[in-house]
């Protein structure tokens, strides 16, 4: 669990349209779910680089807007979702 970073706010996974979690086993191999679907933690490589690269610390701090709509249809945008839901110190 060293190398996971635990969402701030856990997302259930039917929350995420258009990507379905059961169709993308190498995805399910980098989080944890909690027993009712929640996503509750990710391997912290996947997600680090769209944490910066989106600048979620600015968005954090009132310095930047988060986008109104995040669509989800691959793996990339599903972490760049997750991204918006971690914390790195």
């Amino acid at each position: 669990m060293e190398n996971y970073v635990w969402l701030i706010s856990p997302i259930h996974k039917n929350k995420i349209r258009g990507f379905k979690l059961d169709e993308h086993p190498a995805v399910l191999d980098t989080i944890k779910l909690s027993f009712d679907g929640a996503i509750m933690s990710v391997l912290q490589e996947k997600v680090e680089g769209f944490y910066e690269e989106q600048k979620v610390d600015l968005i954090r701090h009132g310095y930047e807007k988060m986008p109104q709509k995040i669509d989800v249809t691959d793996e990339e945008s599903f972490y760049k979702l997750l991204a918006y839901y971690i914390e790195l110190e």
